[in-house]
């Protein structure tokens, strides 16, 4: 008989277990081939049914009023579920808010979230919604407790057919992997593999153990082509034209001038040479204006083109929609082949290594976590289909992010084409890729980690165009930035030998005389490595006691000496915090940390003399044994170097700090360039025949002079495009001329009444950007309650679902207000009446007690106004392009900080952006103002 199941679904109040409540709960009891029974009822809770529930769900509180509390409810669910296995999709969460009412449920439970993001690697979305969707499973009531556990029902049945599908040597290898840890999934996969085995010899052919991807060596390397013709200007403006190739091909197609002109630019910066900074106001349609020149330039003279982005949205944007899409509209119509060619390269993080991933999984020695196996057990099932080896395509939750550094082609682990795996290799095949396409697509970390480490990730290349350009310098600083913390140090001592309870288990220095067997190394060549082994034992010893001594002294320092706020856990520390009398006691635990790794590092290059010496001596896996003692000794140096550099200074042109995180109570040591401008000068731009750099944020009141000074840019032609949008009739900006300063106060009371003021005025509707959390946290408590009286749902960044899943819902239920912080005043596209009021809770400053903010401000004569407040304007053009996002867009921007008014730099700001309507006054009258705005637009539209 088969198995009998029970598919469970709870509606709650909230995400937190003992808190929040239930307020339906079904089940559908099945075995395969048929529903057996099902149970279902509403739960009345204790307390009010917030708004977001009751939006989410369609459950109201009249609909509850009557239902059973859920004391009289239990009882009854209890019989029903008995003890057969529980499948639910993210059943963890069902289960902690049924035992947090008293329900106790032993029995094995099955998630289909965790399930489905083993099986169905690749898929776009996990929801239960979304998977339903790509299965074809009709859901028509999503949040509803009934139909979420009969959908849940059908996507688990649907996984169990996959896992009967899999081929034995999988199961073997999941129930093996999962053999030492435990696993809640395992009996499905035990089950399959039991009847699979009974099966075996009479359907199932043997499944060898290694991939059998073929290498991808067809590509031939871009050549030039010895056209060196210009681009014609007259073809960029014939092909943008309604009679060209674009008019020709979508239908309704107009042309924008501001578009035209920015693809010239382009076109004559690529023909000249050369640097270009353009800034393309919102609706320009900017990418498709350095596509057309840049496809052109490189297939013509078969010279690629580098594109980097800072975000993942524009990359995959770029990659996957747009130069599909261009690649049509410019074929010939002849053949199949494209007129240009494209290839998406990222850093080599990214991309599995199948030889670290395979010498991992059949280690019998490795200590594998729960969360080692299931990156394993993911890869396992994804490595069949995948044909990049990008993790982006990999569903990794949380722990499962630090197996996959265990398993990435990083740099220091990888030995090339002396690899056994180079011809199959997905990181050589991304970059053969890119060898031979016109356009290269990359992001700028990646753009800046390769000409800072030189790693010649990204093939040879003289023509650039950087968009999303104003993320330059702060990408750059990251990339060049240095980090280690307690937790790294020990880490790199153990990759050297460690030591438990007088029993070695692992470290390079262990593991050495496996090499030296079944090898041609003399009984002289063993003592050498035995001297060397038995000085750095003791030296890795001392370290590993002094990492603690030097970090718990800083940790000493910092609660004694150091005065950190509450809301910034980051310390600079500058010449004159080094000048504290207790900085002495810094600087000695340092001491015997610094003597430790220097012995350590010297012993590793007498390693390194040694395995030089024994190059022909058929060591087995020596370029990997090699390239890893050169790793430990470059690192030891490096670290070396840096925390000396932090701790007793000698370094100007850096900036160093410390974190320190009080709930775990430990320390990051961190390091900064001052400045990138030089490097990106001189690495960068003086090295490429052509760049093209474009966002639509880089000029402050009209000039670009303070972009252009932060990252290095001495010469460059500028263009300054207004968007197509009609800012004037589409949006007006308020500034309430009575609210207390943010400095005030009085302030925060007055943000949030106005908040809630303009919110029930507009039915929602309403994006707030803030510059901190916690003002956002206490915003967020003050307004929600009065705000969901009016029926306008409440949605907080960080208190009520990732960035994707708050933006979902506040396109779907329009009278919301959506609060959000540092990744909102950017990257935020909604369309239509759902965004119609934008307000800005107050100007973008950055905080001062930032240690670069305030290293690099120490730079100029008068840094605020020359520093503070370009850098503000930036952000705070970014946050006002949030609003109007397409030619029907309408609304209203209120700016809650009067110093745009009281303020000498206010008027920059404003200058600094479109032409768009301006009004002051009363704070009081800006819902009634918004109201008749929004009201009268409307109309426009409707009638237009």
């Amino acid at each position: 008989m088969d198995q009998i199941y029970v598919a469970i679904d709870v509606e709650t109040t909230g995400l937190e277990a003992g808190v929040d409540e239930i307020i339906e709960i079904a089940a559908v009891k099945f075995r395969t081939g048929e529903v057996i029974e099902t149970f279902d009822t509403l739960v009345q809770p204790r307390h009010s049914l917030p708004l977001n529930s009751s939006r989410l769900t369609g459950i109201t509180a009249e609909m509850l009023a009557g239902a059973p509390r859920f004391s009289e409810v239990a009882p009854r669910f209890a019989a029903f579920l008995k003890n057969y296995p529980l499948v639910g999709h993210n059943v963890r969460f069902d289960i902690n808010m049924l035992q947090a009412q008293g329900m106790r449920l032993p029995q094995p439970a099955f998630d289909t979230f965790e399930l489905a993001t083993l099986l169905m690697p690749r898929t776009p979305a996990y929801r239960l919604s979304a998977l339903a969707e790509t299965l074809g499973i009709v859901h028509d009531e999503a949040h509803r407790a009934l139909s979420d556990a009969d959908v849940t029902r059908q996507v688990f049945l649907h996984l169990l057919r996959r896992i009967d599908a899999l081929s034995l040597n999988d199961l073997n290898e999941i129930v093996r992997l999962t053999s030492r840890v435990d696993w809640t999934l395992r009996p499905l996969f035990e089950a399959a593999q039991r009847a699979k085995a009974l099966r075996v010899f009479v359907d199932e052919t043997p499944i060898s153990d290694t991939d059998s991807r073929e290498s991808d060596e067809k590509l031939t390397p871009l050549k030039p082509t010895g056209n060196d013709r210009p681009i014609d200007l007259a073809e960029i403006r014939w092909f943008f034209s309604p009679a060209g190739a674009l008019g020709r091909a979508f239908e309704g197609y107009e042309q924008r001038n501001q578009q035209v002109r920015m693809s010239e630019a382009v076109a004559d910066t690529l023909n000249q040479g050369g640097t270009l900074i353009a800034e393309a106001g919102t609706g320009t349609g900017k990418g498709l204006a350095y596509l057309v020149p840049a496809a052109l330039h490189a297939a013509r003279r078969g010279e690629r083109v580098v594109i980097s982005t800072n975000t993942i949205n524009l990359q995959d944007q770029l990659f996957f929609k747009d130069i599909p899409a261009l690649q049509r509209v410019m074929s010939n119509g002849v053949d199949d082949k494209p007129p240009f060619t494209a290839a998406l390269l990222k850093g080599r993080s990214n991309y599995l290594c199948l030889k670290r991933y395979h010498d991992l999984r059949r280690d019998r020695d490795q200590r594998l976590m729960s969360d080692d196996v299931r990156a394993l057990l993911k890869v396992q099932l994804w490595l069949h289909a995948t044909e990049s080896g990008d993790r982006a395509e990999l569903p990794l939750q949380e722990g499962e992010h630090a197996t996959w550094s265990k398993l990435s082609a990083a740099w220091d682990q990888c030995t090339g084409p002396r690899c056994s795996e180079f011809h199959r290799c997905f990181f050589f095949k991304a970059r053969r890729q890119a060898e031979a396409a016109h356009l290269v697509i990359v992001n700028h970390a990646l753009l800046v980690a390769d000409l800072a480490a030189e790693n010649d990730v990204i093939p040879p290349y003289d023509y650039l165009i950087i968009d999303e350009a104003h993320n330059l310098e702060d990408v750059a600083t990251d990339q060049l930035s240095f980090n280690v913390d307690r937790e790294g140090l020990l880490a790199f001592l153990d990759d050297i030998f460690v030591e438990d309870q007088a029993q070695i288990v692992g470290g390079l220095l262990s593991e050495l005389p496996n090499h030296f067997r079944e090898s041609m190394v003399t009984r002289i060549d063993i003592d050498r490595a035995d001297t060397i082994t038995a000085a750095l034992r003791p030296a890795v010893a001392r370290a590993r006691d002094a990492v603690y001594g030097c970090f718990n002294t800083l940790i000493a320092f910092v609660r004694r000496d150091a005065e950190l706020s509450a809301a910034d856990a980051r310390l600079r520390i500058s010449s004159a915090l080094r000048r504290k009398p207790a900085w002495a006691e810094v600087e000695r635990a340092w001491d015997m940390l610094n003597n430790a790794l220097t012995a350590i590092g010297e012993g590793l290059g007498q390693l390194e003399t040694l395995l030089i010496d024994l190059k022909d001596a058929e060591l087995p896996e020596y370029d990997a044994l090699m390239l890893r003692v050169q790793t430990l000794k470059r690192y030891a140096t490096e670290v070396r170097i840096n925390i000396g550099h932090i701790l007793t200074g000698g370094a100007e042109e850096k900036v160093t700090w410390l974190t320190h995180d009080r709930l775990r109570d430990t320390l990051t040591l961190s390091a900064a360039p001052l400045s990138v401008a030089e490097i990106l000068r001189t690495n960068l731009f003086e090295r490429k025949s052509a760049t093209v750099l474009t966002s639509a944020t880089l000029s402050v009141g009209g000039d670009f002079r303070f972009v252009r000074e932060r990252i290095g840019l001495d010469e460059a032609e500028e263009l300054a495009l207004e968007s197509p949008f009609d800012y004037t009739r589409q949006a007006l900006l308020y500034i309430p001329n009575d609210i207390p300063e943010p400095s005030h106060p009085g302030y925060q009371r007055a943000m949030e009444q106005a908040i809630i003021d303009l919110a029930r005025a507009t039915n929602g509707r309403m994006l707030v950007l803030f510059t901190a959390i916690n003002a956002l946290r206490q915003t967020y408590r003050a307004i929600q309650e009065p705000l969901e009286d009016a029926g306008i749902a409440v949605l907080g960044q960080g208190i009520d679902g990732s960035r994707r899943s708050l933006l979902e819902r506040f396109k779907e239920f329009p009278g919301t207000v959506l609060l959000g912080t540092s990744s909102f005043w950017e990257g935020v596209d909604v369309v239509g009446d759902a965004l119609s009021v934008l307000v800005i809770a107050k100007l973008p400053f950055s905080v001062p007690t930032d240690p670069i903010f305030a290293a690099r401000s120490e730079q100029f004569d008068d840094a605020f106004n020359q520093y503070a407040v370009p850098q503000s304007i930036l952000r705070f053009k970014q946050g006002f392009g949030r609003l109007i996002r397409s030619k029907d867009d309408r609304g209203i921007v209120a700016v809650l900080d009067r110093r745009l008014l009281t303020k000498k730099y206010g008027q920059t700001f404003l200058d600094s952006l479109p032409h768009t309507t301006v009004r002051s006054g009363p704070l009081q009258r800006l819902p009634d103002l918004a109201k008749r705005f929004l009201a009268a637009t409307n109309g426009m539209s409707g009638t237009a």
